[in-house]
């Protein structure tokens, strides 16, 4: 949300909080399976959406325009430039990423550098 937005003066959000804003939500996150859908409740089919996006780079340029709030994960964007401000949604919600690559791909040295500290810097539960 913008600086700006009278949310950013609260520490988290609730569905309430956001009923009466208009929202920008990521395309997947509509899915009446998804986790935001759930965590929305009975508050889901009265949200003001605005637009749907695929990057939420693009969704903040969106926002910084006053189009409405961007729904999506912390420290995916900057918010570091001032324009720009997150909070957390109460309940908390928390959600598995996951990094997805082909078994036998032939990597570009810069693509296979960041896949290895991937590797090493997140240590997954089992073994690649």
């Amino acid at each position: 949300m913008r600086r700006d937005c009278p949310l950013a003066q609260k520490d988290c959000l609730t569905p309430e909080d956001l009923l009466p804003i208009p929202l920008i939500c990521s395309q997947q996150s509509l899915r009446k399976d998804s986790l935001l859908y759930r965590w929305f409740g009975p508050f889901a089919e009265r949200l003001d959406l605005r637009a749907v996006y695929n990057l939420l780079y693009n969704a903040s340029l969106l926002v910084k325009e006053g189009m409405g709030c961007a729904v999506g994960l912390d420290r995916l964007i900057s918010t570091e430039d001032g324009d720009l401000t997150f909070r957390p949604l109460f309940p908390k919600l928390e959600t598995h990423l996951y990094i997805i690559w082909k078994k036998y791909h032939v990597f570009s040295k810069p693509s296979e550098i960041f896949l290895n500290y991937l590797k090493e810097r997140l240590k997954p539960q089992r073994p690649f």
